[in-house]
C-alpha cells in the first residue's frame, strides 16, 4: 500500500471524523440534556411545593368547621336588640352590686355593623375604687355579652378613696331582621 497524500489526507479525515461528531453532534445533545435535567428538578420541586399546598387543603375543612363554631358561640354571645334593656339592667345591678352610685346612663347613637349592632352608652358612677370600681370592671368584662370600654376618664379623691368615672360601654347586639336578610342574600 502506498502512503501518500492522498492516503495521508484520508487518515487525517477519518480522524477529523470523531472530533467533529464531538464537536457538533454529542456537545449540543449533552447541553440539552443538562438542560432538560434542569427543567425537569425545577419541575418536580414545584410538583412537590403543590403537593405540600394541596396536603393543607385537606385540613382547611377542619378550620372552616372551627371558625364556624367560633362565629357561631361569638354571635351567641349577641344578644338581641328586644334584650338590650336586661343587658342594661345587669350593667345597673352590678354597679350597685359594688356599691357605686350612677350618676347619668346615656344611650348614644346605634352603630350598625355586617352582622351585629353596637349600642355605646355613656356612664357615669361614683364609688370607692378598690372595693367597687376594679371588681366592677372586672365583672362587666366577663359578663356573657360581648362588651367594651372605651373613653374613660377617671377622677379621684385622695381623701375618700372614690372616683368619679366618666365612660362609655359598647354592647354589641345582633342587628335587625332586615339587616340580617340582605347579610344573607
Amino acid at each position: 500500500m502506498q502512503f501518500g497524500p492522498r492516503t495521508f489526507f484520508f487518515v487525517l479525515l477519518l480522524l477529523a471524523l470523531p472530533i467533529a461528531a464531538y464537536w457538533f453532534l454529542f456537545k449540543p445533545l449533552t447541553e440539552r440534556e443538562n438542560a432538560a435535567k434542569l427543567e425537569i428538578q425545577d419541575k418536580s420541586q414545584q410538583l412537590q411545593t403543590l403537593h405540600q399546598a394541596l396536603a393543607g387543603r385537606t385540613g382547611m375543612k377542619g378550620e372552616i368547621e372551627e371558625l364556624r363554631k367560633a362565629i357561631s358561640f361569638l354571635e351567641s354571645r349577641l344578644p338581641e336588640e328586644k334584650e338590650m334593656d336586661k343587658v342594661l339592667k345587669e350593667v345597673w345591678q352590678l354597679a350597685e352590686k359594688h356599691d357605686l352610685n350612677t350618676r347619668s346612663v346615656r344611650s348614644l347613637k346605634v352603630t350598625q355593623g355586617a352582622n351585629y349592632s353596637e349600642q355605646p352608652i355613656r356612664m357615669v358612677i361614683y364609688g370607692k375604687l378598690k372595693e367597687g370600681f376594679y371588681p366592677f370592671l372586672w365583672e362587666v368584662e366577663h359578663l356573657p355579652r360581648l362588651t367594651k370600654i372605651s373613653e374613660m376618664k377617671i377622677d379621684a379623691e385622695e381623701k375618700t378613696g372614690k372616683v368619679t368615672a366618666d365612660f362609655v360601654l359598647t354592647i354589641y347586639f345582633e342587628g335587625t331582621s332586615q339587616q340580617k336578610v340582605a347579610v344573607a342574600q
